[in-house]
């Protein structure tokens, strides 16, 4: 009898350890689970807000800017002598300078997803590192899905944050520019400097992943106590 009743005590034990142990399980796999979704809402949440209060409002400017007509026609003669290029170069430069962004440029569709740069109101054009000139084409296809979600729907879209970009880490913008009866004529494109993003972003999921591992530590103490507790029940 004492023997059975030994056995029925070391089962109780064990299925509570056992039962004690999923729950802290889950209690951890809870806290990375919160602490990986906050973060990524936080990153999605911040990047929209950026972009929506610099990067949507420079685009509109600069679609302002944009004769359709004239933008369509210098698309295809690739003319660099046209007044309209330089005209309308000259405005998105000033646009980009207000504005903060670190890059404002059009392009246009060459075949497929190669796009010819049409007006690029990065620099001044004899700073060949930073200014494409007219006709120089890029296969959009290497570029971020945004920028081909744009041209696919014709609509406004941002991009990711892009650590790798020549410019730094940056956040790029898109917009379509639409002619009259709804055909694209190109888009416009402007990237935003993101390393004050990036490092807003790092100090908070510094300061989140201190406290997961603070409650992880918590949890660890209260599961140790627990288990002590449970075996001098069961004494």
């Amino acid at each position: 009898m004492e023997l059975d009743k030994f056995e029925e005590q070391e089962k109780r034990k064990s299925s509570l350890k056992f039962q004690l142990s999923l729950f802290f399980v889950f209690f951890f796999i809870s806290i990375f689970t919160v602490f990986i979704l906050t973060s990524v809402l936080q990153v999605n949440a911040v990047t929209r807000y950026v972009c929506s209060q610099l990067g949507v409002p420079t685009l509109d400017r600069a679609l302002a800017e944009i004769d359709v007509d004239s933008f369509a026609a210098l698309s295809k003669s690739l003319d660099a002598d046209d007044p309209y290029y330089e005209q309308t170069r000259k405005r998105l430069l000033e646009i980009k300078e207000s504005s903060g962004c670190l890059y404002l440029y059009t392009m246009a569709q060459e075949e497929g997803t190669v796009f010819n740069y049409i007006i690029d109101g990065s620099a001044e054009p004899d700073d060949l590192v930073n200014f494409s000139p007219i006709g120089s084409p890029e296969d959009l296809a290497e570029w971020d899905e945004a920028v081909l979600t744009t041209i696919r729907t014709k609509t406004f879209q941002m991009g990711t944050i892009d650590q790798n970009d020549r410019w730094g880490a940056t956040i790029s913008v898109y917009a379509p520019i639409l002619e009259p009866d709804g055909e694209m004529a190109g888009f416009v494109g402007c990237d935003i400097d993101a390393s004050g993003v990036i490092s807003w972003i790092r100090t908070q999921v510094f300061w989140q992943l201190g406290i997961v591992v603070l409650f992880s530590i918590m949890g660890i103490v209260v599961y140790v106590v627990i288990i002590r507790k449970v075996n001098r029940i069961f004494v």
